[in-house]
């Protein structure tokens, strides 16, 4: 079941829908929050649309180098499980 859970993301309240317990949510807001910093640092802007685009935009791009290796990693682990299976016969 989902419940709903308010957020802040550079001081703005948002109310999400999750199954996810106050421990998770808590450090998604801290990530999201501590991106969102690192993108105000970075670019010099204090406009919050353009931090959250960057923040945005430097978290997808952390999360699909993340989903690479962990593919290239199946992909090896498949080969090795493969090459047992072919030993063991």
């Amino acid at each position: 079941m989902t419940r709903r859970v308010k957020v802040g993301i550079l001081g703005q309240r948002y109310v999400l829908h999750t199954r996810a317990d106050d421990a998770h949510v808590d450090e998604v807001e801290r990530y999201v929050n501590s991106r969102c910093e690192e993108a105000r640092q970075t670019t010099g802007v204090s406009s919050p649309a353009t931090i959250l685009a960057v923040a945005a935009l430097n978290i997808a791009s952390e999360y699909l180098k993340m989903k690479e290796s962990h593919d290239l990693l199946l992909d090896r682990i498949e080969r090795q499980e493969e090459k047992l299976s072919t030993f063991m016969g």
